[in-house]
């Protein structure tokens, strides 16, 4: 079982902040939010974690170098003009034949979602946070009374919309594949920019087991945007009194390494 965290984009909303630091390493509470990532996978047995990096990406390599584990940096070089559709695409040799997490970088949440996901069914598994009175800009989930999802678009009337997606996902190997094989028919149909949620929604409409599991409560999780977010971010996972901070202080000076290319 691997992890593969999305880790391309230029995070415009929090500078000047990311002006010298990919987003993920932005700190929360004293630690970069890549850092509560993977102290979060820490309870699920990871035999390998992919990030795909794309600004700063040197940073990415030089905070990997800080951590345990197995990790293998997929660059994106065209992470300015692609959407995250296309950094998922990019991992697909790197995750063949193996389930995977896929998890955005700028998520910080309980672990307790992530070992959730292990226990639910299908072959493709959403996170979703249920929500009333969605508004028309959110990327609504449709499901059915077993929790199979049926569509996913920002179109869903909000009084048909069981949540939205949070930015983590399961994927069995099997489901990879039809994971796979949609991004590339949608990068081979020009939608280069095109987001991997539009890929989970093809599938769910072609029938692919295709399935949600909701947020349970106690459980925290926060999308870090802005600097609203990131407020909210610290008040949230606040710091625990006699945790290590495993968080290099020359972050901003690390640099390193070899790494995959398109």
């Amino acid at each position: 079982m691997k992890a593969l965290i999305l880790a391309a984009g230029v995070g415009s909303r929090l500078r000047p902040r990311t002006n010298q630091l990919p987003k993920t390493l932005v700190a929360v509470n004293g630690k970069p939010i890549m850092g509560h990532i993977l102290d979060a996978l820490q309870t699920v047995p990871l035999e390998e974690i992919v990030i795909v990096s794309g600004y700063l990406s040197e940073k990415i390599v030089g905070f990997t170098r800080s951590r345990k584990g197995n990790f293998r940096i997929v660059k994106n070089n065209r992470f300015r003009s692609s959407g995250n559709g296309y950094s998922l695409l990019l991992a697909r040799e790197q995750l063949a034949g193996s389930d995977f997490f896929k998890i955005d970088a700028d998520l910080i949440f309980d672990a307790e979602i992530a070992t959730g996901l292990l226990a639910a069914p299908g072959d493709v598994r959403l996170v979703v946070e249920l929500k009333d009175n969605m508004g028309a800009e959110e990327m609504k989930i449709e499901v059915d009374r077993q929790g199979n999802i049926l569509d996913i678009s920002k179109e869903i009337p909000p009084a048909r919309a069981w949540g939205e997606s949070i930015g983590i996902e399961f994927c069995t190997a099997a489901g990879g594949r039809l994971l796979f094989a949609e991004l590339e028919s949608m990068i081979g149909a020009g939608l280069r920019q095109g987001y991997y949620e539009e890929a989970y929604a093809r599938l769910a409409r072609k029938g692919a087991h295709v399935t949600a599991t909701r947020v349970m409560p106690g459980q925290h999780w926060i999308e870090i945007d802005d600097e609203r977010d990131l407020q909210r971010a610290k008040e949230m996972f606040p710091q625990r009194r006699g945790v290590r901070i495993s968080y290099p202080k020359n972050i901003d000076n690390m640099t390193g390494a070899s790494m995959s290319d398109e």
